[in-house]
């Protein structure tokens, strides 16, 4: 995490994440904030406090325990969370896993704050859908970018609604990873969104789209990977 600007991020979710550090680069260095000696003991609070939200790496966040701390204290580092997770495809474990605990904070911050988040996880779903794979780090994959988005309070159901418009390859190629991964994890998504997942997936047009990119590939691991995921459909999700 100490190189995170290894590869540049594509300019629509560049841009967005740009409006987000703007919005939030009114709230200062929190005074409460204390470095974890156990977490980050060759740091300082002095030392990150003085260093910009920009350069920050993943394991000083951690170290901070970012995702712990009050909403005002949070909001100064919040553009730099996104970015690297947007730049590193492997964060450190503690940082991701503590992630579920933004669920239920940011509705309650202002309007443009969550305005400019929305903006930002847009702009990273309409590439994401259009790559494949996708340069976006930890959120490279649907089901990555679908909890981040939950935990944030995003309705999922408009991102579902887009999904389900988008025909290009690489969109169907995310759907089978998707049937794939949600079979492979023990908790893919907390459970009202994985069966919010499940219904989607189930609809008949899904296995229509894997069965069509079959046959339009001329890829062979596309295809295997595609006619896989369509076995699964059929037997564990649409049955």
């Amino acid at each position: 995490m100490d190189e995170p600007h290894e590869h540049t991020l594509p300019a629509p979710v560049a841009e967005a994440l740009e409006r987000m550090y703007m919005r939030f680069a009114g709230n200062p260095f929190p005074r409460n904030v204390m470095v974890c000696p156990r977490c980050g003991p060759e740091w300082s609070t002095e030392g990150i406090a003085s260093t910009s939200p920009r350069a920050l790496s993943g394991r000083q966040l951690d170290a901070l325990h970012v995702v712990s701390l009050d909403d005002t204290a949070l909001r100064h580092f919040f553009p730099r969370l996104v970015e690297l997770l947007l730049l590193e495809p492997a964060p450190p474990f503690d940082f991701v896993s503590g992630l579920h605990r933004l669920k239920g904070r940011l509705p309650k911050w202002d309007a443009t704050d969550s305005s400019v988040l929305r903006q930002a996880l847009d702009a990273v779903w309409f590439e994401l859908l259009n790559t494949y794979p996708a340069p976006l780090g930890y959120l490279s994959d649907v089901r990555s970018a679908l909890n981040f988005a939950d935990w944030c309070d995003i309705p999922l159901g408009p991102m579902l609604d887009y999904w389900s418009s988008t025909y290009a390859p690489s969109a169907t190629m995310h759907v089978a990873d998707l049937i794939s991964e949600i079979f492979m994890f023990d908790k893919p998504f907390e459970p009202p969104t994985k069966a919010l997942i499940l219904s989607w997936l189930s609809q008949p047009a899904v296995g229509d789209r894997l069965q069509d990119a079959f046959l339009a590939t001329d890829s062979d691991q596309a295809a295997s990977q595609l006619s896989t995921a369509h076995e699964i459909w059929a037997a564990c999700i649409r049955a």
